[in-house]
């Protein structure tokens, strides 16, 4: 529901928002523990203000747990660093916890459609308070005729902040991405998602869009 009002809203206020185009990149390592039991390291850089610099950096340890069908449970924590223009630095830690899912998979065509349901636990060591924030992501994978291997990939992700802390973080819906790119596998246990994110940051002003250039290593040792 959340995602739906936001999508209406989101043509209105990017017509008097702020715009800035930025470049993502992240690498995320999976090595399976024992069993079911994986551990997974991701690292991301996002550059941002023109791109002119490295406005954004997140590193996120996490182990999942992989169920039946498709599903999955994982915890995790992620250290953010953010030093975009004009604002001073700041250091963000979070835990999360999250539920994934698969609602559709064809291994013969390429089709799958999956989900995640994330909550976080937001710390700044500068201000008092914890934030709690509701992250909701469907993804689609699709076959793309006469391309081989390669996959379209279509994904929306709409973020809920739940309460008010005084490090600026208000109820209801903060921001939304949308991904538009291609899934191609690189070598063996190695995919890569290139494509562009539209993120849409909703403020008390102006609110802000990202027109973001992004590629996604993945890798399973």
């Amino acid at each position: 529901m959340a995602g739906a009002l936001a999508s209406l809203h989101a043509p209105a206020a990017a017509q008097g928002a702020d715009h800035d185009p930025q470049v993502w990149s992240s690498i995320t390592a999976t090595r399976t523990l024992a069993g079911p039991l994986d551990l997974t390291l991701e690292a991301h850089s996002r550059y941002t203000d023109g791109p002119s610099r490295v406005g954004q950096l997140l590193l996120r340890p996490s182990l999942t747990y992989r169920l039946p069908r498709g599903w999955s449970a994982s915890g995790g924590y992620v250290y953010v660093r953010t030093r975009f223009a004009g604002i001073e630095a700041n250091d963000e830690h979070r835990l999360w916890y999250q539920v994934a899912y698969t609602f559709a998979r064809d291994h013969a065509g390429g089709l799958l459609l999956s989900g995640r349901t994330r909550l976080e636990q937001r710390f700044r060591p500068d201000a008092d308070g914890v934030g709690w924030r509701l992250r909701q992501q469907l993804r689609a994978q699709l076959p793309l005729p006469g391309a081989g291997p390669a996959r379209a990939l279509v994904w929306n992700e709409t973020f809920v902040g739940l309460n008010t802390t005084a490090w600026d973080q208000h109820p209801g819906t903060d921001q939304v991405r949308t991904f538009i790119g291609v899934v191609l596998p690189a070598a063996k246990g190695i995919t890569v998602e290139p494509g562009y994110m539209s993120q849409t940051i909703f403020r008390l002003g102006p609110d802000r869009v990202n027109h973001v250039l992004a590629a996604n290593i993945f890798a399973r040792f």
